[in-house]
């Protein structure tokens, strides 16, 4: 509240309009919709990231959105961060994304990592994946098999999500790596992509599906195979090279497929996953190799530091767009 008087008295302007996030929790969110007063424009996140990149850039949409984190409140109600959209300065439409997994124990498997991991091996595995998680030793020696079991299948605080973030977390559990509890968020994925560099990687295998129009890139097959590899005691660094090799292939792979059927020739990465350096350059080489040109950040972070500028431009676009009507 400080700075919104003190940005106020520095601009001398007191604005009519208010963008903040989708997400009602967040105390911005909840703020903007106290001001009586001003009309409050809601952005999804995702579509904030892919706005603030068009900005940044100079160029206007549509454009094939890379839209890459940990979390974002979807459309649907359920947590987003592997996102493809079909975005301009006003609007999205989502056309792929990661294959939803469930998130055991919700913002509690942020901080700890494991839990995350038996998502994935739920999604890869089905109903076997506690004989996985086992040979793993992934759980806690203290920590119950069956209660997990039963949180999965009530799905209690258990929601869906589709994020790059978790999927890089769970994965780096799997693997051996920040298991039982991280410090900060993108703690694991951060071991994970160190130990990438110093690894070999390849291809591995991924489905791309297609429900109602929607692309569904399911990273289970990788999944499966990086799970028995470890167990295989094959090298650790080879095994996260080949995760991110991987992730880069499907990336190109699908937003290929998009853009044909878009008839579009761009595309723009943003989101806090691309802050990993060797998943950002590796995504823009392979898409430049299938003739996509690709917007990136530059000015601003890819991470939610671009956020407002997102936020800002499409409530502005829409805006603009009601008066012209």
């Amino acid at each position: 509240h400080e700075t919104m008087a003190l940005m106020e008295r520095i601009t001398e302007c007191r604005p009519e309009v208010v963008a903040c996030d989708l997400h009602p929790d967040y105390y911005a969110s909840q703020t903007a919709a106290r001001m009586q007063d001003r009309r409050v424009i809601s952005v999804q996140h995702h579509h904030a990231h892919i706005a603030s990149c068009l900005a940044e850039n100079r160029e206007t949409g549509p454009v094939l959105g890379l839209a890459m984190d940990g979390t974002g409140l979807g459309t649907d109600g359920r947590i987003w961060g592997g996102e493809f959209l079909l975005a301009d300065e006003t609007d999205f439409i989502r056309r792929g994304h990661l294959k939803h997994f469930l998130l055991p124990t919700g913002e509690t498997a942020i901080r700890h990592p494991w839990r995350t991991a038996v998502g994935l091996l739920q999604m890869a595995y089905g109903e076997s994946w506690p004989k996985w998680a086992e040979r793993l030793r992934l759980m806690p020696a203290d920590y119950a098999p069956a209660m997990m079991e039963r949180i999965l299948e009530r799905r209690i605080n258990s929601p869906e999500t589709s994020s790059l973030g978790r999927l890089f977390d769970g994965t780096a559990a799997i693997l051996g790596l920040r298991r039982e509890k991280v410090n900060f968020e993108g703690q694991a994925a951060m071991a994970l992509e160190a130990l990438a560099r110093q690894g070999q990687g390849s291809v591995l295998p991924y489905d791309i599906a297609r429900e109602e129009g929607v692309f569904i890139l399911d990273m289970s097959p990788a999944i499966r195979i990086l799970t028995e590899q470890t167990l295989a005691e094959k090298p650790v660094a080879d095994l996260a090279a080949s995760f991110h090799t991987t992730l880069i292939a499907a990336f190109a792979d699908l937003s290929g497929r998009i853009c044909t059927e878009e008839n579009l020739d761009r595309t723009a990465l943003s989101g806090g996953c691309f802050q990993n350096r060797i998943l950002y350059e590796g995504t823009i080489a392979a898409l430049g190799k299938t003739g996509l040109k690709v917007l990136r950040h530059r000015l601003v972070p890819n991470n939610d530091g671009c956020i407002a500028l997102g936020q800002v431009v499409v409530a502005g676009y829409r805006i603009k767009k009601e008066r012209s009507l």
